[in-house]
């Protein structure tokens, strides 16, 4: 996704939104690497940018309402230490078991997002890269 698709994709939100989007898409792109960024139009999520790896999602943006922003994120989710090492200042901010949604980037704990993305890509981007790996391996038949 070029900056100029991204902007286009803010472009109908309010201030708070956009700059909340803004935010966390320069904290995606600056704490992590390899990740594909696009605005999925799939089942789940529609309308919100993904960025993944091999086609699974690693993290989710979009707006939730009209004043808030929802990010989602698989390896808060899948981690049980970022859980542990987080969970307590995203409480207030937790919509679902990977998902907070708040107004304004200032309001959130963002150095606990840092650790997220920085620790939990790589360890999705692996898990991702086993599973898609075992999967074309053959398997063994019992007799």
């Amino acid at each position: 996704m070029t900056e100029d698709e991204f902007q286009e994709f803010v472009a109908p939100f309010g201030d708070d939104q956009r700059s909340a989007l803004v935010g966390l898409r320069t904290l995606i792109l600056s704490h992590s690497t390899g990740l594909d960024e696009a605005v999925t139009t799939g089942r789940w999520l529609a309308g919100f940018v993904f960025y993944s790896t091999s086609g699974q999602m690693v993290y989710a943006i979009g707006p939730k309402g009209k004043a808030k922003v929802s990010f989602h994120m698989m390896p808060f989710y899948g981690s049980a230490l970022l859980q542990q090492r987080h969970g307590e200042v995203l409480a207030p901010f937790l919509t679902g078991k990977s998902c907070i949604a708040f107004r304004l980037l200032d309001d959130i704990p963002v150095d606990a997002l840092v650790d997220i993305v920085e620790r939990g890509t790589p360890v999705m981007q692996q898990m991702v890269a086993d599973h898609l790996d075992a999967g074309s391996r053959p398997s063994l038949k019992r007799t």
